[in-house]
């Protein structure tokens, strides 16, 4: 046993790597990332392919978070926490907008998927199902901080649970 909870404790506060890759379809992405700037103005940066890092500002980091400064992480984001702007949260307090090559796009019913490249990986986005989306097209997308979560390479546990 990796976890003990309800689905949605486990769903939205995975403990390792482990239980944030087995639960939810598609599966969380799980991303190679760096945190830089300093516990005042902590950033999670990822690498992008033929384009400057995304950086994107961690509003609400912890204290165990700002103790990776300079250091290599993990971070875990859910398709749904990564949308159209228009899709995006608006109760989410951290929501951060980066510009995403898009190179793959899934209609899929009710939603459409949108695959691009962070961190060294394919990332799948959740998007409404009338984004006006297309492959090869560079576009705004909506992380939502709120549901980051950040993991130690090393260990694989999840930073500051």
């Amino acid at each position: 046993m990796q976890q003990f909870g309800t689905p949605a404790e486990i769903y939205n506060n995975p403990t390792n790597l482990f239980v944030a890759d087995f639960m939810g379809s598609p599966a969380m992405n799980l991303l190679h990332a760096k945190i830089d700037g300093g516990a005042s103005d902590l950033h999670v940066s990822l690498e992008r392919p033929d384009a400057a890092p995304l950086r994107l500002p961690i509003k609400k980091a912890n204290a165990a978070l700002a103790t990776y400064d300079g250091k290599e992480v993990v971070f875990g984001i859910r398709p749904e926490a990564l949308t159209d702007p228009d899709g995006a949260d608006r109760n989410a307090a951290s929501l951060v907008e980066g510009e995403c090559l898009i190179e793959v796009v899934e209609p899929a019913g009710s939603d459409t998927f949108a695959v691009t490249k962070l961190g060294g990986k394919e990332v799948v986005a959740r998007l409404r199902a009338d984004a006006r989306i297309l492959p090869g097209q560079k576009t705004q997308l909506s992380f939502n901080l709120d549901k980051a979560v950040f993991f130690d390479p090393t260990s694989q546990l999840r930073i500051g649970a």
